[in-house]
């Protein structure tokens, strides 16, 4: 690998993660590649629960619909 894309390497793993989104787009841009088709998720793991919930997820589901 060539010293320029070592430190490309480097900078960007100092790079915070707000910051990621805009430099791949500004990387991208100089491709001619299309950015492929992404899904913004801010709420994904957004809660807290019990340490069993995925365990008891089908007994949560069912009494919560009332089966």
């Amino acid at each position: 690998m060539s010293v320029t894309r070592d430190e490309l390497h480097h900078l960007v793993d100092q790079l915070p993660e707000s910051e990621l989104r805009p430099a791949l787009e500004l990387i991208r841009g100089r491709l001619d590649e299309p950015a492929p088709a992404e899904r913004d998720l801010p709420f994904f793991a957004s809660f807290e629960a019990e340490p069993d919930l995925a365990e008891r997820h089908e007994e949560i589901l069912r009494s919560e619909m009332g089966r």
